[in-house]
């Protein structure tokens, strides 16, 4: 995507998301993230950030930070189901940088390799609490395939687990999670334009909507 058609696509997200019944009666506030702010971001981690997550970064923000979303997802084996979902809506870049720390607490703990993170960028929790969800900078962006999961560039990590020299650390000497979805623009498809609600409407009869997620997590 151009950058503009990034703009439009995340402004479109976030519309289709309050559409769908999230976050009713709240406003999403401008996110006040500068690309200034990512560039110096970028130069002290060493790193560079995907586009369409700097664009995500610097569009809006959550009315409460970090918040949990619902949608349908599929799986290997395709098929499709429901699962939440807990993304980060950071106001500014230290708040990236602290989650990062929690990363490195963790190499500490599991005395894992130096550097063996600097492949990741935590943007949430995968399943609202199963693990933290980052993305794995290490996939190239242009080489990414959906139906090749060893393409994927978004990846989560059991925090029940602390083995992780030997569930995820790779021959790189980077660590490399179970993976969740394909990058960040499936994300957004599913989770906030909610793209497979109408095939799981079409297959069981239900229609998923807020407040039917909502019940869903009351049970």
């Amino acid at each position: 995507m151009t950058p503009q058609e990034e703009k439009e696509f995340v402004a479109g997200a976030f519309q289709k998301l309050k559409e769908r019944g999230w976050f009713f009666g709240e406003e999403f506030e401008l996110s006040p993230i500068s690309e200034q702010e990512i560039t110096a971001f970028e130069e002290k981690h060493q790193l560079t950030l995907p586009s369409l997550y700097k664009t995500y970064l610097t569009s809006f923000c959550f009315p409460h930070g970090s918040s949990q979303i619902c949608s349908v997802v599929g799986d290997e084996d395709d098929d499709i189901g429901v699962l939440w979902l807990e993304i980060d809506s950071p106001r500014d870049m230290s708040e990236i940088s602290r989650r990062m720390e929690i990363l490195q607490e963790i190499r500490d703990f599991c005395e894992l390799p130096e550097g063996c993170f600097q492949n990741l960028i935590p943007i949430g929790d995968w399943g609202a609490g199963w693990g933290p969800l980052c993305i794995d900078l290490s996939q190239p962006e242009d080489k990414i395939d959906e139906k090749d999961e060893s393409t994927w560039s978004l990846v989560w990590f059991d925090h029940e687990e602390f083995d992780w020299d030997q569930q995820y650390l790779g021959e790189d000497g980077l660590l490399h999670g179970h993976k969740a979805l394909p990058d960040l623009k499936t994300l957004l498809e599913l989770y906030f334009y909610g793209t497979l609600e109408d095939e799981y409407e079409r297959q069981t009869g239900t229609k998923p909507t807020y407040e039917w997620y909502q019940d869903r997590l009351r049970r």
